[in-house]
């Protein structure tokens, strides 16, 4: 017990001197193999790159050079303009579409800083000159940029799935209710506090089945690539690899060839970045997986499999535990980071209590997704910030309503399976 709690220390020091997480997790999972184990470097190096090998992984960089190209071009402006003249007749329209582009433009880029910075450096001007309060607008559009990581294809939900050895086709489909869920929470509290304050009545209009159409038939072929992604996977014509590629084929010809939008040097600047981003991520992934190679070496799993069922009286007690535990350690560690530590722990104990795996990877995405906006290291707090030029207790004051929202959805998520399971069900069983 004194080696994990030593272990433990080292990786929170670390952390805590704002080493960066890769190296903290990488670090920490050497002097566990060499110290503890006994093992040589050799093996430690090998145990970096086999983290690495596995096929699933290399979706991750299509899906983010494809949301990189959408952003850049007309694509996520049409799916924004669509979704404001679907919601336009309602009071708080401007912010209930904030919400829904949020959702749309998560399914597009699979990650939640990339949504906060897309969708509000568009939505908060426009919120602000139909004089949206600032503290509503912010909390509402910061809180939203989660759906990211919960609306497939998430960069997350692989990183989950892979580590737990599930579908992560399987993970996608159970993400779809959870957030719809999520979403007409956020919806549903936009409107009621746009009722209460009469706030958006300048951008409230009758709503027009031509304009409606006209928005519909510029965002067709954002749209068509979404069909053609997903439509792919779910009939098993592609792998998750596979469509990734072929998504982010389609949308290059999109933008480049069919909108003209997209420049060779912009599409060249793009995979550059999409490159440095992928790497920060592939680097991430290695780096925990010599600290979670050092946990199963040891046997901690088996240990607190153990210790848990001693003292976890049923799976109801469990799942309490885990969403407060997450809830907590996504505060203050990266998810990736969280789930390569966290999943090799805590499945062996889901699948002894009867809990379905898929169900139980879908409760970590989102506890972990709700960290991101959890003070004091929300890392989409300080983004926010950054963006609005607000100070750090403006943005965390902001968001507190909204994640009220979103703890309430984790529970409801936790105790009703069929939420994250009906769709899975559906399709592939």
């Amino acid at each position: 017990m004194m080696e994990i709690l030593i272990v433990l220390c080292i990786l929170l020091t670390l952390l805590f001197l704002r080493i960066p997480v890769y190296l903290s997790l990488l670090m920490t999972g050497i002097l566990g193999l060499v110290f503890y184990t006994g093992l040589e470097l050799t093996f430690v190096a090998q145990t970096v790159v086999k983290k690495l090998e596995n096929f699933s992984l290399l979706s991750i960089p299509f899906f983010i050079l494809m949301g990189g190209v959408m952003t850049k071009g007309k694509s996520a402006n049409q799916l924004i303009w669509f979704a404001r003249k679907l919601v336009s007749f309602l009071p708080g329209g401007l912010a209930i579409t904030g919400v829904i582009c949020s959702g749309v433009f998560g399914a597009i880029s699979g990650s939640s800083i990339s949504t906060v910075v897309t969708i509000g450096s568009v939505m908060f001007p426009n919120l602000k000159k139909y004089e949206y309060p600032d503290s509503f607008s912010i909390g509402l559009i910061t809180s939203s940029a989660i759906l990211g990581i919960i609306v497939p294809p998430s960069i997350i939900m692989i990183i989950c799935a892979l580590t737990a050895g599930v579908s992560v086709v399987g993970l996608f489909a159970a993400g779809y209710l959870p957030a719809v869920l999520i979403m007409a929470g956020l919806c549903f509290y936009a409107y009621i506090v746009s009722m209460q304050k009469g706030l958006g009545k300048t951008t409230m209009e009758k709503f027009s089945g031509t304009a409606f159409l006209s928005a519909a038939r510029s965002a067709f072929f954002p749209f068509l690539i979404i069909a053609i992604l997903f439509a792919g996977i779910y009939t098993g014509a592609f792998t998750i690899t596979e469509a990734s590629v072929v998504s982010c084929v389609l949308a290059i010809i999109l933008e480049t060839g069919i909108y003209r939008a997209v420049g060779f040097k912009e599409l060249h600047d793009l995979m550059v970045s999409c490159a440095l981003m992928s790497g920060t991520l592939i680097i991430t992934v290695s780096g925990a997986g010599g600290l979670s190679e050092y946990i199963t070496f040891q046997g901690i799993p088996g240990r607190i499999l153990d210790f848990s069922m001693q003292y976890l009286p049923n799976g109801i007690v469990f799942l309490i535990f885990t969403d407060l535990l997450l809830l907590l350690v996504g505060t203050f560690l990266d998810p990736i980071g969280a789930i390569m530590i966290l999943v090799p722990i805590l499945m062996p104990i889901a699948n002894q209590f009867g809990i379905d795996p898929i169900h139980y990877c879908l409760i970590i995405t989102v506890a972990l997704g709700i960290g991101y906006i959890t003070p004091p290291l929300g890392l989409l707090l300080y983004t926010a910030s950054a963006i609005t030029k607000k100070d750090f207790l403006y943005i965390t004051r902001s968001v507190m309503p909204t994640l009220g929202i979103y703890i309430a959805a984790l529970f409801i998520i936790t105790f009703v399976p069929g939420i994250s399971t009906l769709i899975p069900n559906l399709l592939f069983k």
